[in-house]
């Protein structure tokens, strides 16, 4: 049977009789979460199907919610026999262009119900699992800088890097680059030099519960598996080994500004609520905050509210939960948090001109593991000077570069912060994330980098605008 079944208490979650009324079964579906119910008799054997679209159609009909639910039901739905086959399974559902599958043994008794998103989901990741080790294996000559693409694209937050015949020499996780990046190593050496050369490895037999002990035992998310002679045969997460429980954290966006620098374009619609191919900005990054699993989503408003919340309204259609807190005046990149009640958990605080892929999870494990009280995401910027730079000793000229690339780190955008870091800003007065930044490191307080090597862009110009457009006509977004 396939992993991804509703069993025990689930199962019977979704099961219903057909002569249950209309009402009672708008109930039932709502707490199953299903989007459809299972109509069984008393042995359990299928009868029909109950979607959320034949109680919305019948609710059209008529406003009669008393009548039996098998009056409006499907009594000769889609079925599989079991055994199945995920892949076939899916297949079935796409040819006939639906959601739930009521999976029947010989004598026609339910045994399972299988939803297509689940199924999608399964099948995917079986194919992404075998296409995974030739996306994450590289050379261990390959410069820094195309290892951070790579990874990029991998999503694994590791690279395997192998000799010829594909044997082990190194593992290259994010965190090995981020503190690459931070010390200022530079991007052209190669990836070997900050690897770790002996990592924590895996023999290709070991089982699931076995590999998830390992990683546990040595804190580790990445395992390759090899064989005898020390060749890659695969790549474990252990983020695939254990479920994913979501993210413990709430999220405030800040969208207030004028968004003056991109005026014509805003001089009706706020800078956040600008489309980006077919959706607004700030539709985008809510979609990113919502995959990482967090649900809880404070906007800070100012010019042209009313804009943004017509548009999400309670945020329950965008799949989280949406407060806004509305300033009358400019309050700065951290003034309108006190708008909110003081948070009582790590909170994440974003720039709503902002596009990122910033891994959200690895963010607060890094902000957690350095017990800061505020972590900002900081980004490389190269910078061409475009004159000769002449180093000085006293009077001597002691160093001549002829328009060199100098190398910054800059401010992101997007910030985790403590409960405590709230304490630290005015109440009633304009003040920046900066202002902030500076407040907490003069206070003696940890305030720690993360830099974010994925896709990112400050939607602050006409030409940034376009870029953001190209790059989501490209599918880099």
């Amino acid at each position: 049977m396939a992993t991804h079944s509703i069993l025990g208490s689930r199962l019977e979650s979704v099961i219903i009789s057909p002569f249950v009324s209309v009402r009672e079964a708008i109930a039932h579906l709502d707490k199953a979460g299903t989007g459809a119910l299972v109509l069984c008799s008393s042995d359990r054997k299928l009868v029909g199907l109950l979607t959320d679209g034949d109680i919305r159609r019948a609710i059209l009909d008529s406003p009669m919610l008393d009548r039996p639910c098998g009056s409006i039901a499907n009594l000769e739905p889609i079925v599989a026999l079991e055994p199945f086959a995920s892949a076939e399974a899916l297949r079935l559902m796409n040819r006939h262009d639906i959601n739930h599958l009521p999976v029947v043994d010989a004598d026609g008794v339910l045994r399972d119900f299988i939803l297509r998103r689940d199924l999608a989901v399964e099948v995917e990741f079986e194919e992404a699992a075998r296409q995974r080790l030739e996306s994450v294996v590289i050379p261990p000559t390959t410069p820094i800088a195309d290892a951070i693409a790579l990874l990029d694209r991998a999503g694994t937050g590791a690279l395997v890097l192998c000799t010829t015949g594909r044997v082990l020499c190194g593992l290259l996780t994010d965190g090995d680059i981020r503190r690459a990046i931070l010390q200022g190593k530079p991007m052209d050496a190669p990836s070997i030099t900050i690897a770790s050369p002996k990592p924590v490895v895996a023999r290709h037999s070991i089982l699931s519960g076995e590999a998830l002990h390992l990683m546990n035992l040595h804190d580790i998310h990445h395992l390759p598996v090899v064989d005898e002679q020390n060749r890659v045969l695969e790549l474990l997460l252990r983020k695939d080994l254990m479920p994913d429980a979501g993210l413990d954290l709430s999220a405030v966006i800040m969208a207030g500004g004028y968004g003056t620098r991109m005026l014509p374009l805003t001089k009706s619609v706020p800078k956040p609520m600008l489309p980006v191919g077919d959706r607004p900005l700030l539709e985008l990054t809510i979609q990113r905050l919502r995959r990482s699993g967090i649900r809880n989503v404070n906007l800070t408003t100012h010019y042209l509210p009313e804009y943004i919340v017509n548009h999400f309204g309670d945020g329950e259609g965008f799949g989280v939960k949406m407060n806004y807190l509305k300033e009358d005046h400019p309050m700065g990149t951290a003034g309108g948090l006190k708008k909110m009640k003081r948070p009582d958990g790590t909170f994440l605080v974003i720039n709503g001109d902002i596009l990122t892929g910033v891994p959200f999870q690895e963010m607060l494990v890094y902000h957690r593991k350095h017990g800061a009280v505020l972590t900002a995401g900081v980004r490389k910027y190269d910078m061409q000077v475009p004159f000769g730079v002449v180093k000085c000793e006293d009077v001597r000229i002691t160093k001549l570069q002829e328009k060199p690339l100098v190398s910054v780190l800059i401010n992101a955008g997007t910030y985790l912060l403590e409960p405590s870091a709230y304490d630290y800003i005015p109440e009633g007065q304009p003040f920046d994330m900066t202002d902030l930044m500076q407040k907490l490191i003069e206070a003696g307080q940890p305030v720690v980098g993360f830099p974010i090597m994925e896709y990112w862009l400050d939607v602050g110009r006409h030409e940034d605008y376009q870029k953001a457009q190209n790059d989501m006509l490209k599918g880099r977004i």
